[in-house]
């Protein structure tokens, strides 16, 4: 059984620095990421052997989602999917918001890196919890009759009833929950990234890197884990 290293990570525009990050993708085959600064993407060429980009709320804001690979990994073709809510986020303005979902494939299954919009009641164009939700079964009904892997923050605990309900009725699992992965700026650890599949996946070794991090007062942690999906056959 063949085992793939993955790392997922909401960076917050590398809010804990480049150190850290290039620290924790050492041997990753591929890269899901989240909020990544794009003055920093020939920093990410250097450590990964191809990397795919694109703006998580356009046009022409400096956070994007990536989806790499690093020595060892195959991507094929890439797709930038707009979510429900894009023409919403973009009237908002908010660069830290998201709308967007980033698409490659890897043989018979697809590699995710997502970042819906998250609920922000503020200004003329109110983002509703409503609006996360049309954004996260969006993904899930286009991706549920093709395996996939889908990573990212969806901004709500594991205890969410409706998230979780979407997520079952279209047929995936998800295999973080029990992790904390995000500092509260109360100094509490909570779980708010999610890694679901629709196919039959095994993954070993989880670890949230929460290593020399101590100063950080809120945000997200690097995940690192291996899938195999040696098993997989083409829906």
């Amino acid at each position: 059984m063949n085992f793939h290293k993955f790392l997922q990570y909401n960076t917050d525009n590398l809010r804990l620095g480049w150190d850290l990050l290039e620290k924790v993708s050492s041997h990753a085959e591929y890269y899901l990421l989240q909020r990544f600064p794009k003055d920093k993407q020939k920093e990410l060429c250097n450590v990964a052997d191809r990397v795919h980009m694109t703006e998580s709320v356009p046009p022409n804001f400096d956070l994007n989602l990536v989806v790499a690979r690093g020595p060892g990994g195959t991507l094929g073709s890439i797709e930038t999917i707009d979510l429900p809510s894009e023409q919403l986020i973009r009237a908002v303005g908010n660069p830290w918001q998201g709308c967007n979902a980033l698409k490659c494939n890897v043989g018979v299954i697809n590699l995710i890196s997502m970042l819906p919009c998250f609920p922000e009641n503020v200004g003329e164009f109110p983002v509703q919890e409503s609006d996360l939700l049309k954004d996260v079964e969006y993904i899930l009904s286009e991706m549920k009759d093709t395996p996939s892997i889908i990573a990212g923050d969806f901004h709500m605990d594991p205890n969410h009833k409706e998230i979780n309900q979407l997520i079952g009725d279209y047929g995936f699992k998800s295999y973080l929950d029990s992790y904390p992965t995000f500092k509260t700026n109360s100094g509490k650890l909570i779980n708010l990234d999610k890694m679901i599949s629709n196919a039959d996946i095994k993954v070993k070794d989880i670890k949230v890197h929460t290593e020399n991090t101590k100063e950080i007062s809120q945000g997200h942690y690097p995940i690192t884990y291996e899938i195999s999906w040696d098993s997989i056959k083409d829906k």
